[in-house]
C-alpha cells in the first residue's frame, strides 16, 4: 500500500504534463441580455359553421346570422424581457428567459355571435363590439441551441425550445376614461386559457453588445377554453443589449 501510494503520485503528474490545458473557451459563457420587441398574433378559431337564431326550435325565430369556420385574425403585439443564456465550448447553450408581453385582439361581429349563442351577458357583449381589447401576458421561453458561425465582432445562434405563457388581465378603454378590466377567462365567447404552451424556434444575432432576435411561437394548446380550438401564431422581434 505505501508503494502504491508514489505511483499514483507519478502517474498524476505524468498525465498533468502529457495532457493539454483546458483552453478558455472550455468555460462556459454567461450573457445578460435586456431586450424589446414588436411582432404579431395571429388568432385561429376553428369554429364549426352554425346558423344562429333567437329563439329555440321547434320554433327557431328571426335568423341571427352564421358564425363558424376557420377565419384568422392578424393583430399587433409587443414586449420586453430579462434573459440569461448560457454558453458552453463556445457552440451549444441555453437561455432562460422572463418577461411581459401585450398583445391586442379586435372584439369583432363574430365573437360577439359566438358570446350571444353561449349566453353569455349581453350589456357585457353590448360594451366590447368593436372594441379593441389588450390582454396583458407573462412569457418564460426555455430554449437551447447552437451557434454555427461566430468571430470577434459577429456571432449567428439558431434554436428552438418550450414558450410558457400566462395570460394575466384584459383591458379595453371605452373612450370615456373609463376602462373595462377582465380576467382572461371572462372574455365573453372567447373564455381565454390562462396558461398557453408554445413550440418556439429562432434565430439570434451577436454584433457587439447588440443582440438581433427573430423568433416563430405556435400554440400547443388551444387560446380558448370552449368547444372549438383556437390555435395561435406568433412572430416577434427582440432588440437587446448583451451585458
Amino acid at each position: 500500500m505505501k508503494k502504491l501510494i508514489p505511483a499514483l503520485a507519478l502517474l498524476t503528474l505524468c498525465a498533468a504534463v502529457w495532457l493539454p490545458a483546458s483552453s478558455a473557451s472550455a468555460v462556459p459563457k454567461l450573457d445578460i441580455k435586456v431586450a424589446v420587441g414588436i411582432g404579431s398574433t395571429t388568432i385561429v378559431p376553428r369554429v364549426p359553421t352554425i346558423d344562429l337564431y333567437e329563439g329555440e326550435p321547434p320554433d327557431p325565430g328571426r335568423y341571427i346570422g352564421t358564425v363558424g369556420g376557420k377565419k384568422p385574425a392578424t393583430f399587433v403585439n409587443w414586449g420586453m424581457q430579462l434573459a440569461a443564456r448560457v454558453t458552453f465550448d463556445n457552440k451549444v447553450f441555453t437561455e432562460l428567459a422572463a418577461g411581459f408581453s401585450r398583445f391586442y385582439f379586435t372584439y369583432g361581429e363574430q365573437l360577439a355571435l359566438i358570446a350571444e349563442a353561449q349566453e353569455e351577458d349581453l350589456e357585457v357583449i353590448d360594451r366590447l363590439s368593436g372594441q379593441t381589447v389588450r390582454m396583458n401576458q407573462m412569457e418564460i421561453p426555455l430554449t437551447a441551441g447552437y451557434r454555427p458561425y461566430a468571430n470577434p465582432y459577429f456571432k449567428i445562434f439558431v434554436y428552438g425550445g418550450l414558450v410558457n405563457t400566462f395570460n394575466i388581465r384584459g383591458f379595453v378603454e371605452l373612450g370615456d376614461r373609463k376602462g373595462l378590466k377582465f380576467r382572461p377567462r371572462d372574455v365573453p365567447g372567447y373564455k381565454i386559457a390562462p396558461y398557453l404552451a408554445g413550440a418556439r424556434m429562432g434565430v439570434q444575432f451577436d454584433l457587439g453588445p447588440l443582440n438581433f432576435d427573430v423568433n416563430y411561437t405556435i400554440g400547443m394548446n388551444s387560446l380558448t377554453k370552449t368547444e372549438f380550438r383556437t390555435n395561435t401564431h406568433v412572430f416577434k422581434f427582440f432588440l437587446g443589449w448583451l451585458f
